[in-house]
């Protein structure tokens, strides 16, 4: 599972701070296998964080978990209002092409 947010925080410098700490909070919770912090290049008022998980079950109790919600609160604030969750159906590491099954059902 991959969890993808979208920023334009007013204060870029307190954003990645909290940002950061937010993502030492989430790292320590089980499922969580690594989190980004990021800002475009092209348009540096906009950031992503992205986090990514071994299951649904572990994003949602990774998130979900009392001191997640109180590190993401401030984070969050500065959101975009966009679909964030997604299910990776396919990668690649090492040269190898990895296809996996839908929670939802068949991929056309």
């Amino acid at each position: 599972m991959r969890v993808i947010t979208r920023h334009r925080p007013s204060d870029p410098d307190a954003f990645a701070a909290d940002s950061r700490a937010a993502l030492q909070v989430l790292a320590r919770q089980r499922g969580f296998v690594s989190g980004e912090l990021g800002r475009s290049p092209d348009d540096p008022s906009l950031w992503i964080i992205t986090s990514r998980w071994q299951d649904v079950g572990s994003m949602r109790r990774g998130l979900g978990a009392y001191d997640a919600k109180v590190a993401l609160a401030p984070v969050l604030v500065s959101a975009e209002d966009a679909p964030s969750t997604f299910e990776v159906l396919v990668d690649t590491a090492d040269g190898t092409l990895s296809v996996h099954d839908s929670d939802r059902g068949p991929v056309a």
